[in-house]
């Protein structure tokens, strides 16, 4: 073994030096006698230490998606301490792998820290959605869904509850809109938050008059989620609502308007993000071309749609 892998582990596993993550890259796609090594002196590290590594790895793998630390991130996932449990499953957030979400079921059914069914129960979404799609087993799938819909309503922690709920959203089971109804019947918090959440996942117009409704809601918090929501719901008579919301006093909701009407489309919105860019500020101009570039996407596909739509029609 090179001796540079070697002193990078000692470096890393002596806490008198700050981590460096130029030297990080070098964990990247491990084989499997560099993974033994590493899992060795991992043992050994510090949990402050250990957990610092996970989350510049994390970084890492988001700012350049040429890096892989997959193989790291299983072993933590059994790590003793619940902080580096979670942060493993925040970093595996990109990974399809059945193995993954069989594991993910373990850790929202069994494991002892809130933060860690949490984070699991986050990362499920991902394999719901996979389901939806037909990409996983029967048998994966009913897990997934039966550990989800179990915890949603019998977890112990109201943020777990949220997000089981959230993650659901993806589902077309039978069962989750009359969830969906009561944690919006809350009407304020995190339930309404966590509804508002699975509706955008939904692709379900149902929920479309509920969207609009909160969508001048007092709290910023509950607008944020509405306003996504109605992108995600391709919601285009939310349009003047967006619209007047470009003016919101929070800069989160004014930001997800520029996006969502990007995601609705049609001329009122069109017109509203031209004028926008007209007098943006520097840190605006490119999330609003970004924007525009993703309407003018968006409405092209939508005329290809019902062109082919069309076309059928006449065949018949």
């Amino acid at each position: 073994m090179e001796r540079g892998f070697v002193e990078l582990l000692e470096l890393l596993g002596n806490e008198a030096y700050p981590l460096e993550s130029a030297r990080l890259p070098k964990l990247s796609d491990l084989d499997a006698v560099h993974l033994a090594r590493f899992r060795t002196a991992w043992d050994k590290f510090g949990a402050d230490r250990r957990h610092s590594i996970l989350l510049q790895l994390g970084d890492l793998a988001n700012s350049k998606i040429e890096l892989s630390f997959e193989a790291i991130n299983r072993i933590a996932l059994d790590d003793p301490d619940p902080r580096l449990r979670a942060q493993a499953i925040g970093n595996l957030w990109e990974s399809e792998d059945p193995a993954l979400a069989g594991k993910l079921v373990d850790r929202l059914r069994a494991d002892s820290a809130a933060e860690v069914r949490r984070a699991a129960a986050l990362a499920l979404a991902s394999f719901v959605l996979l389901a939806e799609t037909d990409a996983l087993e029967a048998q994966l799938r009913l897990e997934i869904e039966q550990s989800l819909l179990s915890a949603v309503g019998s977890d112990r922690s109201p943020e777990v509850r949220d997000c089981c709920l959230e993650s659901l959203g993806y589902s077309t089971r039978d069962e989750v809109p009359e969830l969906i109804e009561q944690a919006y019947a809350a009407g304020q918090g995190s339930r309404l938050r966590a509804a508002l959440r699975a509706m955008s996942r939904s692709a379900d117009s149902r929920w479309a008059p509920l969207v609009m409704a909160k969508l001048q809601d007092p709290e910023p918090d509950i607008r944020l989620q509405a306003v996504q929501a109605a992108g995600e719901l391709d919601m285009r008579q939310a349009s003047d609502e967006l619209v007047d919301l470009l003016e919101d006093v929070d800069e989160r909701v004014r930001v997800a308007a520029i996006w969502s009407l990007s995601q609705v489309g049609g001329s009122i919105a069109t017109t509203a993000l031209e004028q926008l860019q007209e007098n943006a500020s520097d840190s605006e101009a490119q999330l609003i071309q970004d924007a525009l570039d993703n309407l003018t996407f968006e409405d092209g596909a939508r005329d290809f749609f019902m062109l082919d739509f069309d076309d059928e029609n006449s065949a018949a």
